[in-house]
């Protein structure tokens, strides 16, 4: 199942009081781009090569992470706070489809 080997990996490092890994693992979406995310789900190991990732960072445990990862699609709409992909900008806030036909059509 996705993320075992992460949560397992995080798990050891909390016991083990290593906190700098446990930051790291923590915090790693700030580390990787969506989109060495996407490639990363293809199984495209040349990306370990282009980051800078930790010595103790194996390709195994940073492609249990990225499958337990959504790559978000579209923009986030400031009135339902989800992704849409179609929508319009208003006062440089995007809105989605949805919610622009709800307050333009309320009376």
């Amino acid at each position: 199942m996705a993320g075992e080997l992460f949560e397992k990996r995080l798990l050891e490092f909390t016991r083990r009081g290593d906190i700098e890994k446990v930051k790291w693992l923590e915090n790693i979406g700030k580390h990787i781009l969506p989109s060495y995310v996407k490639r990363i789900q293809k199984k495209d190991k040349s990306v370990m090569q282009e980051l800078i990732l930790p010595k103790w960072v194996s390709w195994e445990l940073l492609y249990d992470w990225a499958c337990t990862q959504k790559i978000k699609e579209g923009k986030l709409c400031v009135l339902c706070d989800e992704y849409h992909k179609v929508g319009v900008e208003f006062n440089g806030k995007f809105i989605c489809e949805y919610c622009f036909l709800k307050i333009k059509n309320w009376k």
